[in-house]
């Protein structure tokens, strides 16, 4: 089906399947990273290797995305997300079958193959869908639901403890329920067109500024999920609590990313980019003050992420409007690449940087990340408005 011939009616129900779905991918991340670091924490494991067993789950990415678009015009957008529910719900469980570090590396990397097919798929889909003048918005939405699943997580396990069985049973009733509006919407799945006309590592130079901007999101998301439980544990905060500031950067996720969305449908998009990359690290560099003042800490991280959750958006955002058919699906799988690198760097630099610069080698670490980052935006909406003026000029 052509994106341009799906009504209004079915757009919504194209649009309601792929968001309900894709919470699936974060809730697996948002879930499993803080699970999977307090129970090899309990082993004795140290931070680097925590670090290194976490950056497995990204790294599978890097065997997807070569085949990704090919793979999604030979199944179908939504047959494909189908086929990586259900495998992503197999791998889950057998996470406390092997309860071992070395086993972890194999499962996790299999675990995030799955995810990172449902999430290219995804992307894909909500682009294609999109409309221009509302993409900012659409997006948003999209990313609201990721950040709901990536809140739903650390709420569960919050909720079930860390021990057992019980929160691996729990995550994986979640994980085939959301599976459900896929089956009734394989008939307005959009159908991809076009080949790609340009070689995958092309699409980074093409679009630096929306393909690194998904690259911080996830190096900086993936070193929350893992270590900012720990760091506010050993700041005085119980587990619980801890746990509620994962829950409560989440929220901020939640809510934030609709507006942002409209904002990227009213101003400049990247503008808005390096200003919300400016604002997150000016912010996160105030953490070793709030991290143990409950509740102020749990409005500090709404704000965090709810700001550090447009990175994603924005990025998303400006592919869509960049790229189409072929180059979209082969752009995204670029994106998605961007978020494998990222969670692979992420946590083990923080780790590593954690065990040198104690205490406070989390906001050091995050804050180093951000800055790095920032002159990509701003360089890029430099060029646009350069590009603009000389337009006018013509």
């Amino acid at each position: 089906m052509k994106t341009a011939a799906i009504s209004a009616g079915k757009r919504r129900l194209s649009l309601v399947a792929v968001v309900s779905s894709m919470a699936v991918t974060s809730l697996i991340y948002g879930f499993s990273y803080p699970l999977l670091a307090l129970i090899l924490e309990r082993q004795g494991v140290d931070d680097t290797m925590i670090g290194l067993n976490t950056a497995a789950q990204g790294l599978a990415v890097f065997a997807v995305a070569p085949i990704a678009s090919r793979v999604i015009a030979m199944f179908g957008p939504a047959r494909l997300m189908l086929l990586s529910v259900a495998l992503s719900l197999a791998l889950f469980l057998l996470l406390p079958v092997f309860p071992n570090v070395y086993a972890w590396f194999l499962v996790r990397f299999l675990l995030g193959s799955a995810n990172a097919f449902l999430w290219i798929a995804g992307e894909v889909w909500v682009n294609e869908i999109a409309e221009e003048r509302s993409r900012g918005r659409i997006v948003g939405l999209y990313s609201a639901a990721l950040a709901g699943g990536f809140a739903l997580g650390p709420l569960v396990l919050a909720q079930s403890g860390s021990e057992g069985w019980l929160p691996f049973l729990l995550a994986a009733a979640l994980i085939a329920v959301s599976a459900i509006p896929l089956l009734f919407a394989q008939s307005v799945a959009p159908v991809m067109h076009g080949k790609t006309s340009a070689r995958l590592l092309m699409f980074l130079l093409l679009a630096p500024a929306a393909m690194l901007a998904n690259f911080t999101a996830a190096a900086v998301d993936s070193v929350l999920i893992t270590f900012l439980p720990l760091y506010a544990i050993d700041q005085g905060l119980m587990e619980d609590l801890a746990l509620y500031l994962i829950v409560a950067m989440g929220v901020g996720g939640i809510a934030c990313q609709v507006p942002i969305g409209w904002l990227a449908d009213h101003m400049d998009r990247r503008f808005l980019l390096a200003a919300s990359v400016f604002i997150v690290a000016v912010v996160f560099a105030a953490l070793p003050l709030l991290v143990a003042s409950t509740p102020w800490n749990w409005l500090f991280m709404f704000v965090v992420g709810g700001i550090l959750g447009s990175f994603y958006t924005l990025g998303l955002v400006l592919l869509g409007e960049q790229f189409r058919g072929g180059d979209l699906a082969a752009s995204t799988a670029v994106f998605s690449s961007m978020w494998g690198i990222g969670s692979i760097v992420g946590p083990p630099v923080a780790g590593g940087v954690m065990d040198l610069l104690p205490p406070h080698g989390l906001p050091i670490a995050v804050v180093g990340l951000l800055l790095i980052y920032l002159p990509f935006p701003i360089v890029a909406y430099l060029k646009r408005r350069k590009a603009a003026g000389e337009s006018d000029e013509t």
